[in-house]
């Protein structure tokens, strides 16, 4: 029998991004079911996405790994529990005892169509020819449809053994797809998954990361002082951080659909460490409590402020999905008290005031366009974070990165760029060095089109200094591309 997959486990199971396959629904190469696609159908899109038996298990591995992005830390999932595991299993053993009892049925109702054409042939001899025929022909359809069962088997073994290691969980109404791997809880999964799931204290007290169960089964994995109500728990809401999820399950959950739905928010974080790539610019590292981590979209800013010193905005330049963990990229300058603190005095454990987030260069999460970042010098912040965030979501099917600057040292992330290049088949690392600053714009440009003679499709995000943003979309515009498709800030 013929399996449906979701799009994000069928994008996990043939190695591509979801925007690949929603790309080939949209041009008809493969068929949509509600949103789910034929394993018969990806086997005869994707006829390379076969497994031997030695490497299964690493390819599963490599799937696994994929859904995050590796320049990251991460902290390592337990595996499922045995009450976990055991649920998964049993649910596997009533698919293949459906499927066997489907098969059996099958088989009996061909048994008695053959008695019936032989009881018919005989009766009629005249038509013993075309019963003949027709005979023949339904046992090539069957050889036929057994030849595309094996085809999908490597697709059918490998999608049974992640069933075991993580579910899914379907967000509605949105739609948005993610895995919980071992017993991490739904929500946290889903803040790794890069989704802005609403959520408060992340610790079960708030209730803000409410969540109502549609289909399948979750486990409760640590108490909470947050008491739902009867009538709550009788229509199925549950506490997103305080749940794994037993099998593939949906639910109904708020999530931020824009900017304007993450509120803001004032809270204290200490200094986890200062990084000096270059004399003028550090890489500053804050960890927030774990009860009031920053809720943002990639590409917005904050203000940072040490009491006392001073204060200034700046561009989160960390994933989303890091809300503990939030790095920023600073420019030394001799007129604000802050940056100077920050260079001078500032260490590890000092307390810093954070509030935010604030800004409207975001990511377009529901458009599948390959996207093309450029970075002018130190705007490679914002960028960051928009990357990490693609990544993470797997929006689309590739992305390009340009960094210019007019001195090869002024990469001061070089090696991690070179990182995600190396990592991700799908990503493309070209830093531009110009010897002009009026003139990086057109540089960048002349190295675009080289790569990329046609810009139609493409969505351009770009940060930087004001002159050099303006010039970049002028250059753009000039080469035809729409002022819709191109999304840009400038830097504080």
């Amino acid at each position: 029998m013929d399996r449906l997959v979701s799009i994000s486990r069928a994008a996990k199971l043939v190695g591509v991004s979801r925007g690949n396959l929603q790309r080939r629904v949209q041009d008809g190469e493969l068929e949509s079911f509600e949103g789910q696609l034929l394993l018969s159908d990806l086997a005869r899109v994707f006829p390379d996405a076969t497994l031997e038996d030695n490497t299964m298990l690493e390819k599963l591995e490599r799937i696994i790994e994929h859904a995050a992005i590796k320049a990251r830390n991460r902290t390592t999932s337990l595996p499922p529990d045995m009450e976990t595991l055991a649920a998964r299993v049993n649910l596997l053993t009533e698919d293949l005892i459906e499927a066997k009892l489907e098969i059996s049925i099958f088989y009996n109702i061909m048994d008695k169509l053959k008695a019936r054409l032989n009881t018919v042939s005989r009766a009629h001899p005249q038509l013993s020819d075309s019963l003949r025929d027709l005979q023949a022909w339904l046992l090539q359809e069957i050889e036929s449809v057994s030849e595309k069962k094996m085809e999908q088997f490597p697709l059918l073994t490998t999608d049974n053994i992640l069933r075991l290691v993580a579910a899914q969980v379907r967000i509605e109404p949105s739609g948005h797809e993610y895995f919980v791997e071992g017993s991490n809880s739904i929500l946290e999964s889903g803040l790794s998954a890069g989704l802005a799931l609403n959520y408060g204290c992340s610790n079960g007290n708030c209730g803000k990361c409410k969540a109502r169960l549609l289909s399948g089964e979750i486990k409760k994995i640590r108490t909470h002082d947050y008491v739902l109500t009867e009538k709550d728990k009788l229509q199925g809401y549950f506490l997103a951080c305080s749940n794994t999820a037993v099998t593939d399950i949906i639910i109904s959950a708020d999530e931020a659909g824009s900017e304007q739905d993450i509120p803001l928010q004032t809270f204290q974080a200490r200094v986890r460490k200062i990084e000096m790539p270059l004399p003028d610019l550090c890489v500053l590292n804050i960890k927030t409590p774990r009860t009031q981590r920053l809720r943002f979209l990639a590409g917005q800013k904050v203000k940072l402020e040490t009491p006392g010193v001073g204060a200034m905005e700046a561009h989160v330049a960390s994933c989303p999905c890091e809300d503990m963990h939030l790095q920023f990229h600073l420019h030394r300058d001799s007129h604000n008290p802050f940056t100077e603190h920050v260079f001078s005095h500032l260490k590890a454990n000092d307390v810093i005031n954070i509030e935010g987030p604030v800004g409207h260069f975001v990511l377009r999460e529901d458009e599948t366009n390959p996207i093309v970042f450029i970075a002018f010098g130190e705007g490679f912040a914002p960028i960051k974070s928009l990357i990490e965030h693609a990544m993470t979501l797997d929006v689309t099917e590739h992305i390009d990165l340009f960094w210019a600057v007019t001195d090869n040292h002024e990469l001061y992330m070089h090696n991690n760029c070179r990182a995600w290049s190396d990592a991700f088949e799908r990503f493309s690392y070209s830093p531009v060095i110009g010897g002009n600053r009026d003139m990086l714009a057109n540089d960048v440009m002349q190295m675009l089109s080289k790569e990329h003679p046609q810009l139609d499709g493409y969505h351009f995000y770009i940060a930087g200094p004001d002159k050099e943003v303006a010039a970049m979309q002028s250059a753009l515009q000039q080469q035809g591309v729409e002022s819709a498709c191109v999304f840009s800030d400038t830097l504080a």
